[in-house]
């Protein structure tokens, strides 16, 4: 028995094609192949499920509220809130030579990366308004790239390190090999503070 679903256009056309060129064979012809295609389904099923989960904390990262987020869904703020809320950062565990650089969104958070940058201060761990930094006697540059656009390729030959991804984005940092910058309101260290 056949069952009619609804066209969703080009999202369904492109979701089906992906599937069948991952798929081994375009056309199943016995249940081994039709297993496949569940296994093959089910994983873009679960990539999907990541992807709005990711899509709905860069929005909120942009400034967007949860009534918007549970309206474009269908659904309560509420419910969009119980659904995707993320735990902030945890700062009771941080070293001293550790800071918590937030809260930031997608709008100010390189500004204030390269500002922290300057000083000595490089990203290790970020998260929706937050990112955790790490302080070294060098200078550091950040940098964000959209996955949308483009692929992160060899970056390691310019001295980029990835830092981690979460959709839309990369973040990258480099030491630049110069030293930091003193922050305004710290000692300044001597040398007969240094023995």
């Amino acid at each position: 028995m056949a069952t009619d679903h609804p066209d969703t256009g080009p999202t369904s056309e492109a979701l089906a094609e992906a599937i069948g060129v991952l798929v081994a064979s375009a056309e199943p012809e016995d249940v081994g192949d039709y297993l496949r295609l569940i296994t093959v389904a089910s994983e873009v099923e679960a990539q999907a499920r990541r992807l709005l989960h990711d899509s709905v904390v860069a929005a909120r990262s942009s400034g967007a509220t949860w009534a918007a987020i549970g309206s474009t869904l269908g659904m309560s703020k509420q419910a969009a809130q119980k659904r995707f809320a993320v735990a902030g950062p945890t700062t009771g565990a941080l070293d001293p030579g550790e800071r918590i650089l937030g809260p930031v969104t997608s709008f100010d958070e390189m500004k204030e990366l390269a500002l922290a940058g300057r000083y000595g201060w490089h990203s290790v761990e970020f998260g929706p308004f937050f990112h955790r930094v790490v302080h070294t006697d060098s200078q550091w540059e950040h940098r964000r790239v959209s996955m949308l656009r483009r692929r992160v390729k060899d970056v390691s030959d310019e001295g980029w390190q990835v830092i981690g991804s979460t959709f839309p984005y990369t973040y990258l940092k480099r030491d630049l090999g110069v030293p930091a910058l003193q922050e305004p309101g710290q000692p300044v260290a001597t040398e007969a503070g240094r023995r």
